[in-house]
Parts: C-alpha cells; sequence; structure tokens
C-alpha cells in the first residue's frame, strides 16, 4: 500500500509538471475586448495584465471596442446601496462595427451583462464575428452574452458561481460545469468570476504558446497560477 501511495504522489507530480508544447501553425495577433457600460474592472485589467506580460515576447495586439468606440464606463445604471463612486472611464479604439479583424475576442461580466438593452448590441456583435475568430474567452458573467449569442449551446462550461442561476438560465443545452475555474471547449474559453479570468487567460497562453512562456509570463506577474479544476467557489456558493 506504502509502495502503490508512493507511486501515484509521483505520478501526480510528474504530471503536475508536464510542459505543454505550443500549439502548431499560426499564432493569434488581433486580441479584441468587447466593452459595453457596467463592466467588471478585473475581468478586463486582469487579462490585459497577462497579455501585456505576453506581449514582451510574442507580437501581439491589444483592441478596445464597443458600440460607439468613445468611452465605456465601468459606473452602474443603479447606484449602490452605499452611494459609493467607485467608476471609472476608459477610451475606447473601434467600434463593433468597424474593429479590425480579430483572432481572439475576449468579453467581460460586469453588472451591465443583466440589462438587455445594454447588451443587445454585445450580443450581435459577438455572434457575428464568432466564425472568424481562433478563439473567443469569457470572463465572469461574460459566459451569459456568449450563451444567448448561441456559442456556447452543446459546449461546457463555466462562470460567476455567485451569479450562477442568472448566467445559467441563458443557456439550456450548455454543459454548465460547477466545479472549475475555467473551462476550454474547441475554441471556446470561460472563466468562473472575476480574478478567475487571469488564470483562465494564462491557461489560454500555455494552451496556444506552451508552458515556457506562461510560466515566463506568470513569473513577470508574481502570480500564484490557479488550474482550471481548482475551484472553491462553487461549494461556498452550495452548487456542488
Amino acid at each position: 500500500m506504502v509502495r502503490v501511495s508512493g507511486f501515484i504522489t509521483a505520478l501526480c507530480a510528474t504530471l503536475a509538471m508536464a510542459t505543454v508544447e505550443p500549439q502548431p501553425g499560426p499564432k493569434p495577433k488581433n486580441i479584441g475586448i468587447a466593452l459595453f457600460r457596467a463592466w467588471q474592472p478585473m475581468d478586463v485589467f486582469g487579462p490585459i495584465e497577462a497579455l501585456w506580460g505576453l506581449g514582451l515576447s510574442q507580437p501581439i495586439n491589444i483592441y478596445l471596442i464597443d458600440e460607439d468606440g468613445d468611452t465605456a464606463m465601468i459606473k452602474p445604471f443603479t447606484p449602490f446601496a452605499t452611494q459609493s463612486n467607485t467608476s471609472a472611464t476608459v477610451l475606447v479604439d473601434y467600434t463593433f462595427a468597424n474593429a479590425p479583424q480579430l483572432d481572439v475576442l475576449i468579453v467581460p461580466g460586469g453588472v451591465g451583462t443583466r440589462n438587455e438593452a445594454n447588451m443587445a448590441p454585445v450580443i450581435a456583435y459577438v455572434k457575428a464575428v464568432y466564425p472568424s475568430l481562433q478563439y473567443i474567452i469569457s470572463v465572469c458573467t461574460g459566459a451569459s452574452v456568449l450563451a444567448r449569442a448561441g456559442i456556447l449551446d452543446g459546449k461546457r462550461a463555466t462562470t460567476n458561481k455567485r451569479s450562477w442561476a442568472f448566467v445559467t438560465q441563458f443557456g439550456e443545452r450548455v454543459r454548465w460545469q460547477p466545479k472549475a475555474r475555467y473551462v476550454r471547449d474547441r475554441n471556446v474559453w470561460t472563466t468562473s468570476g472575476i480574478s478567475a479570468g487571469v488564470d483562465g487567460v494564462l491557461g489560454w497562453i500555455e494552451y496556444v504558446w506552451g508552458t515556457n512562456v506562461s510560466t515566463d509570463v506568470t513569473n513577470v506577474m508574481e502570480w500564484n497560477k490557479v488550474g482550471a479544476n481548482d475551484d472553491k467557489f462553487g461549494k461556498l456558493y452550495g452548487l456542488w
């Protein structure tokens, strides 16, 4: 029994240290982030930080895009009960109509995803552009956008565990995974809530460019990377 246990421990350690080789073929270069009113700050800035690190060794472009191509506010439609002002506004590079040809699209979450009128142009854009993408990545409740666009039908996916009921109502044909930090199903990546977007993008970087590149990015960030199945929040919110 001791020998078997030792063998299993050693095997698990070996698998954990396994090196992921880069994907063959052309690597994605143009990465867009779809914005809307009341997006979640870390859903956007967390992945941007990881992509900034990637850009130190790989040629990539990051574009912020939204419906009007002007500015995108974090400010929610309904003020917080505390009346706190935690808003910020960023400049946007392109509109959905004139965005450059993208290889990757990141769709963040945020309280704005709960406003149907707010999200209608985003959903339409995501649905239209998806067939031309190499990859699409959602963060947090951004998965609701992918679900509403029909992109997650028949696929495994996850989302913010605290907002589980809200997001999963849009995807009756989605194979929702309540115990996951992030999920890859073919060219679709979905992550759990907020900070999970960083882990998901780091996982995607490893999948595309390999372990060596991903490790360099992680170390530059001084980030304690979490694995795809390392989730505790589903249990916290009674999902498993």
